[in-house]
C-alpha cells in the first residue's frame, strides 16, 4: 500500500493513532492490511500494552482496517464518540496519501509539529496550566488542521506557512520551558509557580509570553 510506502504518512498515521488510542483510553491499536478483510489478519502496525482485551472497535480505511482495543468495556463505550472523531481525521489522511504524493512532506512535518504540541497541552493540562476555559478540545485541534492541509483548493506556499506557524509555536513553548527552569533555579519557584510567574510578567508588560522568556533568557546569559 503507497501509504506505508510514504514514509512522512506512515509517521503521520502512527502519530494519529497513538493519540487516538491515549486520547480514549485504549489500550492497544493495530493496522490491518488488506488480507485482514479475508481473515488473513496481517498486521502492518501495531502498538499495544500486554494484557486481556474486553473491548474492540474497529474501522475500515480503504482496503484496510484499524482496531482499537481496551481492557475494559465501559471506557470503549465512554469514549466511543471521541474515537470516532480522531479516526475521521485518520482516515483524511489514509485518504490523502492514496492521491497526494507531492504533499506528503509538508503533511508529515505538519504532523509532527502538531504531536509534539497536543504532547505539551496534553502535559499541561494533566499539571493544571490549562484553564477550564483554555482547555482545548485535542481531537478538535488537530482534525482542523489535517482538514485544513488536505483540503483540495490548498496551495504548497498556503501549507508551507501552516510549517511556519506551528513551527513558531513549539519554538514559544521551547522557549518557554528554559525561561520556567531559570525561574525555578533562581528563585526557588515550583513549575507551576514559574509558569505563573511568566504569565503575569507577559500581562504587566502587555509583551508575548515568548519575548517576556527570551528577555529572562538573555538578562540570565548577561
Amino acid at each position: 500500500m503507497r501509504n506505508w510506502e510514504a514514509q512522512p504518512f506512515r509517521n503521520s498515521l502512527s502519530a494519529l493513532a497513538s493519540i487516538a488510542m491515549r486520547e480514549s483510553g485504549a489500550d492497544g491499536y493495530a493496522y490491518f492490511g488488506p488480507q485482514r478483510l479475508d481473515g488473513g489478519g496481517v498486521v502492518i502496525e501495531e502498538n499495544a500494552i500486554a494484557g486481556p482485551s474486553t473491548g474492540v472497535r474497529v474501522y475500515r480505511l480503504g482496503e484496510a482496517l484499524l482496531a482499537f482495543s481496551f481492557f475494559s468495556s465501559a471506557r470503549l463505550q465512554e469514549s466511543a464518540a471521541r474515537l470516532d472523531r480522531m479516526v475521521d481525521t485518520i482516515r483524511m489522511v489514509w485518504t490523502a496519501s492514496e492521491s497526494a504524493e507531492h504533499y506528503s512532506d509538508l503533511i508529515g512535518r505538519v504532523n509532527e509539529l502538531e504531536t509534539r504540541l497536543l504532547d505539551s497541552k496534553i502535559a499541561d493540562r494533566a499539571r493544571g496550566f490549562l484553564s477550564a476555559a483554555s482547555q482545548s478540545d485535542l481531537a478538535g485541534a488537530i482534525s482542523k488542521h489535517v482538514g485544513t492541509i488536505l483540503r483540495p483548493t490548498e496551495t504548497r506556499r498556503v501549507l508551507e506557512k501552516i510549517v511556519q506557524d506551528l513551527e513558531e509555536e513549539v519554538e514559544e513553548r521551547r522557549v518557554a520551558a528554559l525561561a520556567k527552569g531559570i525561574l525555578q533555579g533562581a528563585a526557588g519557584l515550583t513549575e507551576e509557580q514559574a509558569h505563573a510567574h511568566l504569565r503575569a510578567l507577559s500581562r504587566r508588560s502587555r509583551k508575548p509570553l515568548k519575548d517576556v522568556a527570551l528577555d529572562l533568557i538573555q538578562g540570565r546569559a548577561r
